[in-house]
């Protein structure tokens, strides 16, 4: 049963921040959380120009958004959950994500305090989102360190509210424009490790392309690829890449309806 959503309206206040994340799903390359601070003004102007959750935006427009987003916002920060942060179990990826968030609050707090944080809600309820965020933030001192230099004075973020949503991507442009920073900065890492490494699809475990890649790289620990995925578990035992059902199957499929 879906959790139900009880709106907040953002242009009531006088400074909200969004944030949201991208890229969650692949196989390759970082997670992106991105936060934004603005005005209702600078909303209605987003709005305006069709600022929403990035997935319902063309490639092309998206990039001219994010140009918009950032020359216009009162402060915004992009963050990256990298393949070695993903694949170091000190903390799963929900913490991992939790942790990254209350950097990004911590900074757009001292940048620009907002008065609330929507956030797109990634836990499975809104009870778990603060379960999980009181318990990286119960310490004695204000000051938290993570593994891989993070470093959060909690006195920046403990006072600010927190509204976590599903769907707040869509519900709320300030989320969107959050949404689509992440997303394009998923889509400029990717450009450069295809530079760097070759092209390597979509980064989708489903995109064959992207399974060959894995395969191929699987004895060489290339820093883009997440290692605890079970898209690498498994193609990384494979000696032949046509033992996977994945690859086989979509390949098989692409090639029938290349024939038709």
């Amino acid at each position: 049963m879906k959790e139900p959503i009880q709106k907040v309206k953002e242009l009531n206040f006088s400074h909200i921040a969004g944030i949201d994340d991208a890229t969650k799903c692949p196989c390759i390359g970082s997670i992106f959380v991105s936060g934004v601070v603005a005005t209702p003004k600078i909303i209605r102007s987003w709005k305006k120009l069709g600022v929403k959750d990035s997935k319902l935006i063309a490639a092309p427009k998206r990039a001219k958004l994010e140009k918009i987003i950032k020359e216009t916002a009162l402060a915004y920060v992009v963050k990256e959950i990298t393949p070695a942060m993903i694949d170091d179990k000190t903390y799963n990826l929900n913490d991992w994500e939790m942790i990254v968030v209350m950097q990004i609050i911590e900074e757009l707090q001292k940048a620009c305090p907002a008065q609330a944080v929507i956030i797109d809600n990634w836990e499975v309820t809104t009870e778990l989102f603060h379960t999980r965020y009181s318990s990286l933030i119960t310490s004695s001192s204000t000051q938290l360190s993570f593994p891989h230099n993070i470093h959060i004075n909690t006195q920046h973020i403990s006072n600010v509210p927190l509204v976590a949503q599903h769907y707040a991507d869509t519900n709320y442009t300030v989320v969107g424009a959050a949404s689509i920073l992440s997303k394009q900065g998923s889509d400029k890492q990717y450009a450069t490790y295809k530079q760097q490494f070759g092209d390597f699809g979509s980064g989708s475990p489903a995109d064959p392309k992207t399974r060959l890649f894995v395969w191929q790289h699987r004895h060489d620990q290339l820093p883009i690829i997440r290692t605890s995925w079970s898209t690498y578990k498994t193609l990384s035992a494979l000696e032949r890449i046509e033992e996977d059902t994945i690859y086989s199957r979509v390949l098989n499929k692409n090639t029938k309806s290349k024939n038709l």
